[in-house]
């Protein structure tokens, strides 16, 4: 990165939630933000969003769906240097009962936020600074045991032993994971008021910390993964107290 230019941050999944947050905190702290999203709609609208919100700032978007492991490949290959990468992509809902949890169900989690995210990165790399970093986002399903996670505990488990592995073998470059517990996003609004109502109440009966997170608070967690130098392979639980079982 020339002492010039701002560092590039990209963000892969980001028009909503915990990604569109971390957009809004890197560029306004001085960062390029480009951002990704599914539709033309969704990146235009987080755009609009973000830069009326921070006019100074520099936001960028474009199209892609880490499902598509071709189009991934060909939308990112022509990406500039980029500084920190940041995957926040969906993992397309496998989540359910094991004994009613279909195969296909599975299939498509693996491909978006596994070897989507695996896809995403092997082409980045050869573009990353040498001191870059690579954040992925996972959750609390890959440690916290809990009834119909099975899917989803497949896939965040993986990324964490991904992690620790690509720190090994792309030093000095770091690489992280966020592990988000239960936190308050459009993802849930897909629910009715009440049926979301009793579900945050659940799981905050069971938290140490008794409330729901926040986008901004696993934003700041990934920001102090891209900005601390002396931080690789780690893993860092941002969900409550979630992780500690209960009491």
């Amino acid at each position: 990165m020339s002492s010039t230019q701002p560092p590039h941050s990209l963000l892969l999944g980001a028009t909503k939630g915990i990604g569109f947050a971390l957009a809004g905190r890197l560029g306004a702290a001085g960062h390029r933000v480009t951002l990704s999203g599914r539709s033309q709609e969704s990146v235009d609208g987080a755009l609009a969003r973000l830069r009326h919100a921070r006019p100074e700032a520099i936001f960028e978007g474009l199209i892609l769906d880490l499902g598509d492991h071709d189009a991934t490949r060909h939308v990112l290959v022509e990406q500039g240097a980029v500084d920190h990468l940041v995957l926040c992509g969906s993992s397309q809902g496998a989540w359910g009962p094991f004994e009613t949890l279909t195969m296909a169900m599975i299939e498509r989690a693996v491909s978006m936020k596994l070897i989507g995210y695996l896809n995403a990165v092997q082409v980045v790399v050869p573009r990353l600074a040498g001191e870059g970093s690579i954040t992925f986002i996972g959750g609390t399903a890959a440690r916290a045991a809990m009834a119909g996670s099975v899917g989803i505990a497949a896939v965040n488990g993986a990324l964490e032993a991904v992690t620790r592995s690509l720190a090994r073998e792309l030093a000095p470059r770091r690489v992280n994971l966020v592990s988000p517990g239960l936190t308050d996003t459009e993802a849930w609004n897909v629910m009715a008021a009440d049926e979301k109502a009793r579900l945050y109440a659940s799981f905050t009966a069971k938290l140490p910390l008794s409330r729901v997170g926040q986008p901004e608070e696993s934003a700041d967690a990934i920001a102090f993964m891209i900005g601390n130098a002396y931080v690789t392979g780690s893993i860092l639980d941002v969900d409550g107290g979630w992780h500690l079982g209960k009491a």
